[in-house]
């Protein structure tokens, strides 16, 4: 969550009794421990924190003289969990992103590969996001999340649009329809680094090339980002979305992003299916569907990006490593936890459930992931680092500090220098 979202850390202490094993009834005569357990858990996002809230409390009551201390982060969630690290405060249960950026923290995680009762509960797929390079499985996957275009379904047909884009051409021509019937077309996030980063993925890539194809040449040096057939078609969406949206680009933050899309007063963003409760919590009512980015003049490789991006570490070294097991197996898994993912979050959870996902946008989702019209995440394979140079480049475009060009050679020099 990516990342993305709210720029706040709360912390939840509540009273814990315990649930054993994983179990959600918990013996009678459970005997409250001589000394209360503090459980520290990192948590990088920011959705579904009524569900969350509710979740750990019922652990907590069925695990008397236990308590649940959740950071709940958001934006710079990686250098919070970094900076704990640092300080040796390393978290019993944290999560990452899934890739390159939780491939750092495996030295702390405790290998679940011989908890073949565990791993039986998730998809085969999604288990896969957590392997190291020895294929041991160091994290459990938390729900498969999808990005591109999100579209405000009203606004487009009060400006007479009837199908969806799928070309630049025809993007643009939406635009100007949008923008001719009054309706602010695009509210980009461009404060965002993050934001601009994922987008830029869409522009890497087309449906005869993945991502990790494309991570694998810009690795190997088979390919540089000005021989990609449609990155500079990235620079024309940028366009699009200074001239179609407000005024002051770079103070477009995701929150007023969400909130413009929701309440009618921008009809595109780009984001992905975990703001589908802000989106809520802003308009319960609003009518909104995904986008597959256009990149080129070919309506097929107009996609979504889809992944089982992030990945739940436990402390190998946690003093109370059982309970930390059991937390992580608990709220991944149980019905408890499917209702914070599935209702709370609005995301499909990389564990196997029947419970139907409360998202509009993650059901849309589905029928693209079926129907062949996505493709994976650059992001979360790229080097460490890349993207804190890319974002910063995109932004210096769009207020006109640097010329396409200019940043096409930094994304070449910044994928590079950190692959290296």
């Amino acid at each position: 969550m990516m990342k993305r979202a709210l720029a706040i850390l709360m912390t939840t202490a509540l009273a814990i009794p315990v649930l054993t094993a994983c179990s959600e009834s918990v013996s009678k005569d459970q005997a409250k421990p001589a000394e209360e357990i503090t459980l520290k858990v990192f948590d990088a996002h920011a959705y579904g924190l009524e569900e969350y809230a509710e979740m750990a409390k019922k652990f907590e009551e069925a695990h008397p003289g236990v308590k649940i201390e959740v950071q709940h982060a958001a934006n710079d969630s990686s250098t919070l969990l970094q900076s704990r690290v640092n300080s040796g405060d390393i978290p019993d249960v944290f999560d990452v992103e899934s890739g390159t950026a939780a491939q750092k923290y495996y030295e702390y995680a405790y290998n679940w590969s011989e908890d073949k009762e565990v791993l039986g509960k998730f998809k085969e797929a999604a288990l896969e996001t957590g392997k190291d390079g020895d294929g041991n499985i160091m994290s459990l996957p938390w729900t498969y999340e999808n990005l591109g275009l999100i579209y405000n379904i009203e606004l487009f047909e009060k400006a007479g649009i009837t199908e969806l884009p799928d070309t630049m051409d025809e993007l643009e021509a939406a635009c100007e329809k949008l923008s001719a019937a009054g309706i602010t077309p695009f509210a980009l996030a461009a404060k965002e680094t993050w934001v601009l980063h994922h987008l830029s993925t869409h522009f890497m890539m087309d449906k005869s090339l993945d991502a990790k194809g494309v991570a694998d040449k810009l690795n190997s040096g088979d390919l540089a980002f000005k021989d990609m057939k449609n990155f500079q078609n990235l620079f024309r969406l940028l366009d699009l979305a200074v001239k179609y949206g407000p005024d002051k680009p770079l103070e477009v933050d995701w929150e007023t992003s969400e909130n413009m899309l929701a309440n009618g007063e921008a009809a595109m963003i780009h984001m992905g299916d975990w703001c589908q409760s802000t989106l809520d919590s802003f308009n319960p009512d609003a009518r909104l569907a995904f986008l597959p980015c256009p990149v080129s003049d070919n309506p097929e490789d107009a996609t979504l990006l889809s992944s089982c991006n992030w990945t739940y570490i436990v402390n190998k070294d946690s003093k109370h490593l059982d309970l930390a097991k059991e937390y992580l197996e608990y709220i991944l898994t149980s019905e408890e936890g499917q209702k914070w993912m599935c209702n709370g979050v609005g995301g499909v959870p990389g564990a196997k459930t029947t419970m139907e996902v409360k998202g509009a946008l993650a059901n849309d989702a589905s029928a693209y992931v079926e129907n062949g019209k996505t493709n994976g995440w650059i992001h979360t394979i790229a080097p460490t680092g890349y993207s804190d140079i890319v974002g910063p480049a995109m932004q210096a475009y769009m207020i006109g500090d640097m010329t396409a060009q200019q940043v096409t050679e930094e994304f070449q020099k910044g994928w590079q220098i950190q692959k290296n």
